[in-house]
């Protein structure tokens, strides 16, 4: 006979086991749902339990929050889950029901259905099947019903939660990405915005500058106003074009404009390059002043050689243009009075007899000719050769002595070395010289000329100025890197031929030496050839000649973008310093125009890439 406190001992054991198993495998799945496993993960442990501990070889779960969709089967026929339709043969079903009970058809297969519900809504339908044989038979998980209900209950619902919060994180991801999208297109259109207002107040400043002297315009928004001023030496400049009035009727409006306006363009150029001040323009007649605002002992002769250029640009343009256009030029020197007229419209202007007088020498002059008073013959007669023309009436003035300007007073020795090497620069220089061309020869040689001229060094000196000037990137003929020694060779070998001494040629060759960068002068006359060589940082002309240099840099091995040149050329220009007055005088200002302006560029572009990159970064993030 059995022992009746043994078999109750066996069916604690039995269910005690059967609770261990059953907290085994709640404490996974939740512990795979507190982790934020995948919905995958969640479901194969769901289905190790149902399947390997409690040996349930078919299932089928449904669920609402997969639309009644199929989230887990195995042990099925092929076909066999298609005949199964949750609202027409599940929907009903509340309760845990034994398929035998329901006579469905499309269940024939399963043993029993356990419905999982949340209140009065469903949540889900789990099929189960089970072998056929004794040992296995679904009466062996009936005792599991209740609790795969349960932990059906917490799949599902955690499923659904992960869905829901999904949906919750892909809703705050867009959000955050429309935002993200809205701060990019406002930071991007601030930067545009800042962009504009900077590129608006550099224009300001541009226009206020081309109204106004630099000095005049700072005085002006300090004080609100500017005291006239009184200068006892200066030189006033006119011009105007022969048979204005004719040609002119032969033109539409538009097109005069036109022509005056980009002749009236290259004159406010010529005009910077030699310090000259522009007052005005009254129709065709253009007027300059020069030793105002800053004073200069060389007004006169800068007023003189701006007056040549301006007459040598008409006669080049002359070769393309339909209209011909001829000028007079009229200079005189004396006192005059400058300021500034007006309140809504500032003008600087300059009054005083000099400035009549100025008037009287251009009518009184010819076309393509510069007329001068005696005045201003005294200031040049010493550096040009004057031809002297007599009295003259002047209207308004009675007559008055009057000099035309032919030439520039240099010695035969120059004029023959500048035409040699022009020619041999001409000739021989390489095609791919972009920047350091024929063109940079001259352009090196007016500067120079200029410079030593207001730095008052002599004209002997400023004859080998001139001469190290032609000759300081000759070596280019033979090598591109290192060229300046062998500019020194070229000026060695044929120098002595023009009547150059052995000490004239050393100190041209020092100054051509001192061109090499990082320059080092190391006299007066080397400075000065040094801020030639560089005039042109500090001009308007600045970043199409800058362009050219990028361009010919490429070209000979040192390759950049546009970015990396501009980065380059800030700290060039950072620092870089003029070493004569006049250079710093002339072209400091216009220098720091021109770095204010790149760091600006860069900066934008720094902007514009970062926005791009956190686009690009939230795109890969997305992908």
């Amino acid at each position: 006979m059995s022992d009746p406190s043994a078999k109750k001992t066996d069916r604690f054991k039995s269910k005690l086991l059967v609770k261990e198993l059953q907290l085994e495998a709640l404490l996974d799945i939740t512990n795979s749902i507190n982790f934020n496993f995948s919905t995958l993960a969640v479901i194969e442990k769901y289905k190790h339990f149902v399947k390997d501990q409690l040996k349930i070889e078919k299932l089928v779960l449904f669920s609402k929050f997969a639309r009644w969709r199929c989230l887990l089967d195995y042990g099925l026929e092929e076909g066999e889950l298609d005949t199964i339709d949750v609202e027409r043969d599940l929907i009903h079903l509340k309760e845990i029901t034994s398929v035998v009970s329901i006579q469905i058809d499309a269940l024939k297969d399963f043993d029993m259905v356990v419905p999982v519900y949340q209140g009065e809504k469903p949540l889900a339908y789990l099929l189960l099947g089970d072998a056929s044989d004794e040992e296995n038979s679904v009466s062996g998980i009936i005792k599991h019903l209740n609790f795969l209900q349960l932990l059906t209950n917490i799949c599902v619902s955690a499923i659904e939660n992960q869905r829901l919060a999904k949906e919750v994180l892909k809703k705050e991801q867009e959000q955050r990405k429309m935002i993200e999208e809205q701060n990019e297109k406002l930071e991007g259109l601030v930067l545009i915005r800042t962009q504009d207002l900077q590129l608006e107040k550099e224009e300001s400043e541009r226009l206020l500058n081309n109204i106004l002297p630099k000095e005049i315009a700072i005085e002006l928004k300090r004080n609100g106003s500017v005291a006239p001023k009184g200068y006892e030496d200066a030189s006033v400049l006119f011009t105007d074009f022969k048979g204005f009035t004719a040609a002119s009727a032969k033109i539409t409006p538009q097109e005069l404009v036109g022509e005056l306006n980009d002749i009236f363009k290259a004159f406010d150029f010529i005009m910077e390059k030699h310090g000259l001040e522009k007052i005005k323009t009254i129709g065709d007649a253009y007027m300059a002043a020069c030793g105002i605002p800053q004073e200069s002992k060389t007004h006169a002769i800068q007023c003189v050689r701006a007056a040549f250029d301006m007459i040598a640009y008409l006669e080049k343009r002359k070769e393309t243009a339909e209209i011909k256009w001829e000028m007079r030029v009229g200079i005189h020197s004396g006192s005059i009075v400058a300021g500034v007229v007006g309140t809504l419209k500032f003008t600087y202007d300059v009054w005083g007899d000099a400035v009549n007088t100025a008037s009287r020498m251009e009518s009184n002059g010819e076309p393509g000719r510069i007329n001068i008073s005696e005045n201003a013959y005294n200031h040049v007669k010493d550096f040009f050769e004057c031809e002297y023309r007599g009295k003259l009436a002047a209207k308004g003035k009675g007559e008055i002595d009057m000099y035309f300007v032919n030439r520039e007073i240099i010695s035969e020795r120059l004029i023959n070395v500048k035409d040699f090497i022009l020619d041999k620069l001409e000739k021989e220089l390489p095609n791919d010289l972009y920047y350091h061309g024929y063109h940079h020869t001259i352009d090196v040689f007016e500067a120079a000329s200029a410079i030593a001229l207001r730095e008052d060094i002599g004209v002997a000196n400023i004859e080998l100025v001139k001469v190290a000037a032609l000759f300081h990137d000759s070596g280019f003929i033979k090598q591109y890197k290192v060229n300046e020694p062998v500019g020194c060779e070229i000026a060695k070998d044929f120098l002595p031929s023009f009547n150059y001494t052995n000490e004239e040629i050393e100190k041209i060759c020092g100054m051509i030496m001192a061109t090499q960068v990082p320059q080092n002068p190391q006299n007066h006359l080397e400075q000065i050839i040094c801020d030639a060589d560089l005039d042109y940082l500090g001009r308007a002309d600045f970043l199409p000649i800058g362009t050219t240099l990028f361009q010919e840099l490429n070209g000979h091995g040192m390759e950049m973008n546009l970015h990396q040149w501009n980065e380059m050329q800030v700290k060039f220009l950072t620092l870089h310093k003029y070493f004569t007055e006049t250079a710093r005088k002339m072209r400091d200002t216009g220098k720091q125009k021109q770095l204010d302006k790149i760091k600006s560029m860069l900066k934008f572009d720094s902007e514009l890439k970062e926005l791009e990159n956190k686009a690009q970064k939230r795109q890969t993030t997305e992908e």
